[in-house]
């Protein structure tokens, strides 16, 4: 499969989940209900220009299909790693320094390959990175504070996405099995009510359905 229609995919998959929640919005005023459902599937890349400059401080060419999602969603990928902190292309060299500040704690010999992009932080104590070196895709790694060495997250960039996007899948399903949930968004942030939602089909005054 091309890298277009394997990224294309990934959006297919993240806009039915958004078109089939598990959750009923509670106590949420409608331009907070609009701004979370368009932040569901607010898809925005980085332009070609802004990848190839990228590319040129790492010496190398990102692998197509890590390209194409930076190309498609890579500014904004919508639910996909959200709990995370994904770095900007013009945040790589930040986010490589805290990296190897990471593991430096461990031994001060340790460091990245020079071709090495970090993009994705998680919680301080772990981050994942793939290396520009050219191939149509690639392991991304993973190196979690006090290990010696990194790991990899999955065979290629398109399986750690499609074992994030079906783990995503079964938690909506799981919820929905369950009743749903009642979620209130407010500036900022949400909090989710885990009592069935749908369950009793009552739907209270300050409750808007999406």
């Amino acid at each position: 499969m091309e890298a277009e229609a394997i990224v294309a995919d990934w959006k297919r998959r993240l806009v039915a989940m958004a078109e089939n929640p598990p959750y009923v919005f509670s106590r949420t005023p409608q331009n907070l209900i609009e701004e979370y459902q368009s932040n569901e599937i607010d898809f925005i890349g980085f332009t070609e220009a802004e990848i190839l400059k990228a590319e040129l401080l790492l010496r190398g060419r990102f692998p197509a299909v890590f390209r194409e999602y930076l190309l498609q969603m890579g500014r904004s990928p919508g639910r996909l790693f959200r709990g995370s902190e994904l770095a900007n292309l013009v945040e790589l060299e930040e986010f490589r320094v805290s990296a190897e500040e990471l593991i430096r704690e461990t031994d001060t010999s340790l460091a990245l390959p020079p071709s090495a992009a970090v993009f994705l932080f998680h919680q301080g104590y772990c981050f994942t990175y793939v290396l520009a070196d050219g191939s149509f895709d690639s392991s991304p790694m993973q190196w979690i504070e006090q290990d010696r060495e990194p790991t990899s997250v999955a065979a290629t960039f398109a399986d750690m996405v499609s074992a994030e996007l079906q783990l995503m899948e079964e938690n909506d399903l799981s919820s929905h099995k369950s009743g749903g949930y009642w979620l209130t968004v407010y500036p900022g942030g949400a909090t989710h009510e885990h009592r069935p939602a749908r369950a009793s089909g009552v739907r209270p005054l300050d409750m808007v359905p999406r």
